[in-house]
């Protein structure tokens, strides 16, 4: 059928893609989990992390060539999976940006092409599965550790960019940040806004991904036009193919700065987060969906807001 360096060259391959697949999902676990409730899989959305584990391990068991067989089985049905998925988020709910790899990814990237390259690594890992010789013996003893040590790093960039989605959270999210009732020249949002005090401002802070940030701003615009506020003032954070849909998408018609992750961490650690400036001073501070303003007026007692 083929050689057996065939069969090693598309166990490489396959592998070589989960890694780099997972690798940028890892850097940013929490925009893929966003990413899983565009799809409209919502409560999927905690398995993000051992979603992004199991990509590395597996990718790497294939180019390491360990058990290629056995793991060129399980990489198709993951294909499998994950074309099936991408296939309801773009056809259901209208999802272009199949997510694969993550932060690594800088471009859009037509379906069509995400289909094909499936389909392409689909059938190598098939061939590889159904094909490859029977496999006898033990692995290196010095791939074990390359695994375990891939094992722990793995789970540990995972848990430190993944944060619990906001509605799967049985107690409320409290900010590790102190803003209210802070007068804004003694916060780091002097640094990035001017404010008067005879004026009113919303400043929200979002990610371009964050499903939560994006059934938002219906209600953000609604402060303008509602003369709730005087100024809008919008900071987003996320890749240049995020924005670009986004701008497509939302068309906003209110000022938006792009900023760094790390200065959005200066902010907030929660997405969406909206800060309510009156007189200078932060009179509230709004954690989770934004609300319209006539929720947000019922639920914050009028002796904050005056």
């Amino acid at each position: 059928m083929f050689d057996k360096k065939v069969f090693n060259f598309y166990s490489i391959v396959v592998g070589a893609s989960f890694i780099i697949s997972g690798v940028g999902k890892l850097l940013d676990t929490t925009a893929f989990s966003a990413l899983l409730y565009q799809y409209g899989f919502g409560r999927l959305m905690v398995l993000s992390p051992l979603i992004v584990v199991a990509e590395v391990l597996l990718g790497l068991m294939l180019v390491l060539l360990i058990k290629p067989k056995r793991y060129a089985a399980f990489s198709f049905i993951l294909l499998l999976i994950f074309t099936l998925a991408f296939a309801y988020g773009h056809f259901k709910n209208g999802v272009n940006d199949c997510g694969c790899f993550g932060t690594l990814q800088h471009t859009n990237i037509a379906p069509v092409y995400s289909f094909l390259r499936n389909f392409i690594l689909m059938g190598m890992a098939l061939i590889v599965w159904i094909g490859y010789p029977s496999e006898a013996g033990a692995a290196p003893r010095w791939k074990k550790p390359v695994i375990f040590m891939a094992l722990g790093i793995s789970a540990f960039i995972a848990g430190l960019t993944f944060k619990m989605p906001g509605f799967l959270q049985t107690t409320p999210t409290t900010s590790k940040f102190n803003f209210q009732d802070q007068n804004v020249k003694n916060t780091v949002l002097n640094k990035y806004i001017n404010t008067s005090p005879d004026s009113t401002y919303l400043v929200f802070c979002f990610s371009y991904t964050c499903p939560h940030c994006l059934n938002s701003i219906a209600n953000l615009r609604q402060f303008k036009d509602g003369n709730m506020v005087d100024r809008l003032i919008a900071f987003g954070t996320g890749n240049d193919s995020s924005k670009r849909a986004f701008t497509q998408n939302f068309k906003p018609d209110f000022y938006v700065k792009d900023l760094q992750p790390f200065e959005m961490l200066r902010f907030t650690d929660l997405f969406p987060t909206a800060f309510y400036i009156k007189h200078d001073t932060v009179k509230a501070v709004i954690q989770g969906e934004l609300p319209s303003p006539v929720v947000f007026k019922s639920q914050f007692t009028a002796y904050r807001l005056k």
